[in-house]
């Protein structure tokens, strides 16, 4: 059984000491100052992780001569448009461990607020544990406090709901599920729940416990800013992102945006859902609506004294209830897509709510508060219940065809609601009731938008035509460029950037066609399929007329294996046959000081390790082998060879066999200096983990060299208990790659 570790989402703080505007927070200024409520738990178990604001007061019981700091119901009521309660539907609150006082907190909060009482007298408020009797579990403060904010905020936006309070065993996943389900056993429709764990691989095994057709289900987002968490990233439940709210001078009265805590993205292991349309997360991505979070525009709580809250733990509450006041779900549906259902239908269904962020990210509109859709606020807040009711759905269908035969794996979309045909050619999308426009596409041909109307309850059908995009050739002959002048086998590649390439391969006369769209750019890569040869790439705009280019490769001068090619050297070679650094070549060993290290020996001649010379050379080779060396060892050693006069020389380049080892602490370089040896810069390097050991032949232009009278060249390798660098047959001249 997986463990998953489980984080109350409830930012919780102390009524500041200050006069407070009856039911108001007070604005947003700088950030408030918190502790975490809650220590690390044992693995695989729940943290709270409320945090509560230090040097506060807590004032206790009915306020009369002010109202407590932070919103209160009149405030939420007012900031999103919220009727009158007259719903006595059961709200499901599931939390872990149990918190005594939970009901007669409750009652302090409601008699402030002028709300009818809630009891279990009256058959307003119900407690049970995660079995549905009344052996509760153990009580934590922590937990106590999320309890109680979800209750008073169940209160605040639906003062005529019942509560149903659903206490866990512990915080463990299993144990929260299961009151999950007993939450829907006994009869809710609307469940919230204020806690998240970070996504893993198996999270999938508890999407049972919130699929519950017909209820409900909402999740936080989290308080750690960017990032996904779980259940949110169900699509069993409507994930509750946060915002900042204040009043301002609007016509509403308020404004929203991103907050900045408020968790998002893009899950990693859980699908995305039909009625799921941003383009940017091919999986479910999260929030899906949001409300009030931000601590510094926090919600007056009672919890044993007057406290302000803030995190998705708040908004989470406040979104079920409003499902509630929208009326019950429709049975076997999944209340998740109402949202997007009611704000396609009506755009005015949600507030929009624009600005902030809560992270960095790719794509932006996961971590930034943008218009439509976006990842910490969703599709928005509340503006009344419009959208959180059921919409009776309809359906568009119909086929797709082109010249009379079916188009299959044609996308069919309505505002980012999207299908693709089938073999046949044939669709079906479900939309709410409405006039919309559908749009279909397929790669080569034209896209096609209809106008289409969509009745509640009915099936409207809609067949396309798409015409085939008009189509133009790109068509010449590849040659090789570098002297022979001779018909190459090749690959051409039109890429226009929508991942549709075309391709094409020459035939014995080097000749090419690729059948292509008609006003579009593309990118042109030709590479042979003899070796030796450079990739080519050309930009190449395609109007309306064909189009014809001859490609000349050219030999890659380096390597110089075309067919036909053979490189022409003169110089000198290091052959390494002795024992010893030959004449003008020296060793050099740097040491580094470290206490207990030995900073010998370097490059040898010896084989030390009887490694045998696996460079492709014979006899002799320098090595450094720091695999030999052992343990205690450390080399920064460098193998310098002769000054040269290249001041005749038009092409001066250092080739040498190698067979380089890999080790993640190890560098290797060939280094160049053209002032006998004063100054010094890198032109070939390998560092760590590069890849497998073999034989290897190394060819280094080097330009810089270009008639100078000084040059000379060194071999400097670094490491410690590393592998080893064997070095054969270094030649330093003129090299060219000449047509034979």
């Amino acid at each position: 059984m997986m463990r998953i570790r489980i984080l109350v989402l409830a930012l919780v703080a102390g009524a500041l000491a200050i006069p407070a505007v009856a039911s108001a927070a007070p604005p947003a200024a700088s950030p408030v100052s918190v502790r975490h409520a809650c220590s690390d738990p044992r693995p695989g178990y729940a943290s709270c992780q409320a945090l509560v604001r230090t040097n506060v007061v807590r004032p206790k019981g009915i306020q009369h001569a002010t109202a407590p700091a932070g919103y209160g119901p009149a405030d939420l009521t007012a900031a999103y448009d919220l009727p009158a309660a007259t719903t006595t539907a059961t709200v499901a609150i599931v939390d872990a461990y149990d918190s005594p006082n939970a009901e007669a907190d409750l009652a302090t909060y409601r008699a402030q607020y002028g709300l009818p009482a809630c009891t279990t007298a009256n058959g307003c408020f119900r407690k049970v544990d995660q079995r549905g009797g009344t052996s509760y579990p153990a009580p934590t403060s922590d937990w106590a406090g999320e309890i109680a904010l979800d209750v008073d905020m169940v209160s605040a936006v639906c003062p005529s709901c019942h509560i149903l309070l659903v206490e866990s065993d512990d915080a463990e996943m299993d144990n929260l599920g299961t009151a999950v389900d007993e939450a829907v056993t006994l009869g809710a429709k609307y469940v919230s729940n204020s806690w998240a764990g970070s996504e893993s691989s198996d999270e999938q095994s508890y999407d049972h416990y919130f699929d519950h057709p017909g209820v409900a289900i909402t999740a936080a987002t989290g308080d750690w800013g960017y990032g996904v968490y779980y259940p949110a990233a169900s699509p069993n439940v409507t994930a509750v992102g946060g915002t900042t709210l204040l009043r301002d001078g609007s016509a509403r009265g308020w404004s929203e945006s991103a907050w900045s805590l408020a968790g998002s993205g893009c899950s990693a292991y859980e699908p995305k859902p039909a009625w799921q349309a941003d383009s940017g997360c091919a999986n479910r991505a999260e929030a899906d609506v949001s409300a009030v979070s931000d601590p510094n525009t926090p919600l007056a709580v009672y919890n044993g004294g007057w406290m302000m809250y803030g995190g998705t733990s708040a908004a989470t509450p406040i979104i079920a209830s409003v499902y509630a006041l929208a009326g019950t779900p429709q049975a076997g549906t999944n209340p998740a897509r109402y949202p997007y259902d009611d704000q396609l239908a009506d755009p005015t269904a949600l507030n929009d709510a624009v600005g902030g962020s809560n992270g960095n990210c790719s794509p932006a509109y996961l971590c930034t508060g943008a218009a439509g859709y976006d990842g910490p606020t969703g599709l928005g807040t509340p503006n009344g219940t419009a959208g959180f009711a059921y919409r009776q759905p309809g359906t568009v269908a119909g086929t797709v065809t082109s010249g009379g035969a079916p188009v299959p794996d044609a996308s069919v979309a309505v505002a980012g609601r999207r299908t693709t045909t089938d073999a046949q050619g044939r669709y079906t999308l479900g939309l709410p009731a409405g006039s919309f426009q559908l749009t279909v596409d397929k790669y080569g041909y034209l896209s096609q938008s209809t106008p289409v109307t969509v009745t509640a309850g009915s099936t409207t059908s809609l067949d396309v035509t798409l015409t085939a995009h008009a189509t133009a050739t790109i068509a010449g002959t590849v040659t090789d460029g570098s002297g022979h002048g001779w018909a190459l086998a090749a690959t051409v590649t039109a890429d226009d950037g929508t991942d549709h390439p075309v391709t094409a391969t020459t035939d014995s006369s080097g000749h090419y066609s690729l059948r292509v769209l008609t006003d579009t750019s593309y990118t042109l890569r030709v590479e042979a399929t003899v070796p030796g040869y450079l990739a080519e790439t050309k930009k190449v705009a395609v109007t309306t007329a064909d189009v014809d280019l001859d490609v000349a490769l050219l030999i890659d001068q380096d390597a110089c294996t075309a067919p036909g090619y053979q490189p022409v050297e003169s110089g000198t070679t290091q052959p390494f046959s002795g024992r010893s650094a030959p004449s003008g070549w020296s060793v050099a060993n740097t040491d580094p000081h470290y206490p207990g290290y030995t900073a010998k020996p370097g490059w040898q001649f010896t084989d030390p390790g009887n490694r045998t010379n696996t460079t492709g050379g014979t006899g002799g080779f320098a090595i450094v082998d720091s695999d030999h060396s052992g343990a205690l060892h450390v080399q920064d050693t460098v193998l310098t060879g002769p000054v040269t006069d290249m001041s005749t020389v038009d092409n001066p380049t250092i080739r040498f066999s190698s067979d380089l080892v890999p080790a993640v602490n190890s560098t290797a370089a060939v280094d160049v200096s053209v002032d006998g040896g004063t100054t010094w810069h890198t032109v070939w390097s390998s560092t760590g983990m590069h890849g497998p050991h073999g034989t290897a032949m190394v060819v280094v232009p080097v330009p810089a060299a270009v008639h100078q009278h000084a040059v000379a060249f060194r071999f400097h390798y670094t490491g410690s208990w590393s592998k080893w660098w064997e070095v054969d047959d270094v030649f330093v001249g003129s090299r060219t790659c000449q047509a034979v």
